[in-house]
């Protein structure tokens, strides 16, 4: 009965409608900081959503500041910071009256009100601290709030740590609003590609473009064993591991080794960049889409670098490995 409803589930997602609303009324932040001198510009930048950017700048004259603007969605997580500084502060904006009052070099300590998505963000954040259990505070509030935009950003956040079973369900909960909002249609995308594919089980095929701007399908590849590789050209971590993969690609290629690399990356020269910087010889792919890249949908993939190793007969044997684990799973597979 249990499995009965998690599909019911599914299909209703898959089978969802996409719409969206726009709310175009405008936002002003009134605020004192004290401690800057006059004339020290004060800026609010966009970091969530699909527009990430600068939206207004101000002057700060005696300790008073003012910003306005205008945003289209019901709200967005925002930087307000200082010029030239490390000072600044992450904070849920909407078209509204917001005050915000601060003193120099304490800004992520400012006193904020006019917003209700933050006003959450900080009941939640008590909640967290209170109980030390993020993951289930960040559920548990999703559940009590299935109209807020501070909820469908955390299960945006959590999909793939929680899954295509538990996201699901979170999302149906949601308000139909929230859930054809940007972020929802994101997760819908998220629970329409998942495979939840596991260690042991058959790969999931899919092909994007590679170097040159073909069509590469992953059953394309002939091999007896595949590392399937995510990884970022904006990754200090997957570059490094990029080096190691070289000395054992050389090592077993003669044998039947392969790797079909899928990178989340969003600008192409960067990307090139990287395959030339670090000699990667082998098939490189991607669909630009950065860490959203829709092959990582498909297999869940939650950090960078990540990998699944895939045998002769098309299942998944091994994740994650590297180095010397990777070496010795490789001599196993390939004697």
């Amino acid at each position: 009965m249990k499995k009965f409803r998690v599909l019911f589930l599914i299909s209703l997602v898959i089978h969802a409608p996409v719409s969206g609303q726009q709310k175009n009324d405008g936002y002003v932040i009134a605020g004192n900081i004290y401690g800057y001198a006059d004339s020290t510009r004060i800026y609010v930048d966009e970091i969530s959503g699909a527009s990430n950017g600068h939206l207004d700048s101000a002057l700060i004259i005696h300790n008073k500041f003012r910003l306005t603007g205008s945003i289209k969605e019901d709200a967005i997580q925002v930087i307000l910071r200082i010029s030239n500084t490390s000072d600044f502060k992450f904070f849920w904006l909407e078209n509204s009256a917001i005050d915000f009052a601060a003193e120099k070099g304490n800004l992520a300590g400012a006193r904020i009100t006019g917003s209700k998505t933050q006003d959450e963000y900080n009941q939640l954040d008590a909640a967290i601290k209170t109980s030390g259990k993020e993951m289930e505070q960040d559920s548990l509030f999703i559940l009590a709030h299935p109209n807020s935009v501070l909820s469908v950003s955390l299960l945006r956040i959590n999909c793939f740590t929680w899954g295509k079973q538990i996201t699901t369900q979170l999302y149906i909960g949601l308000s139909e609003k929230i859930r054809y909002s940007a972020s929802g249609r994101e997760i819908l995308e998220f629970i329409r590609l998942n495979k939840n594919i596991k260690t042991g089980d058959k790969y999931a095929d899919f092909e994007q473009p590679d170097e040159e701007g073909r069509m590469t399908r992953l059953s394309g590849v002939r091999a007896k064993a595949i590392l399937l590789e995510f990884w970022g050209s904006w990754s200090k971590t997957c570059r490094e591991e990029n080096l190691q993969l070289v000395n054992i690609y050389n090592e077993f290629k003669d044998r039947g080794f392969e790797i079909f690399a899928v990178a989340a990356d969003k600008r192409k020269e960067d990307w090139l960049r990287a395959i030339k910087e670090d000699g990667l010889i082998w098939t490189n792919v991607t669909d630009l889409n950065g860490d959203r890249n829709k092959a990582g949908l498909i297999y869940g993939v939650s950090h960078f670098p990540s990998s699944f190793l895939i045998d002769r007969t098309g299942t998944i044997v091994a994740r994650d490995l590297t180095g010397d684990a990777l070496r010795n799973k490789l001599q196993e597979m390939l004697k």
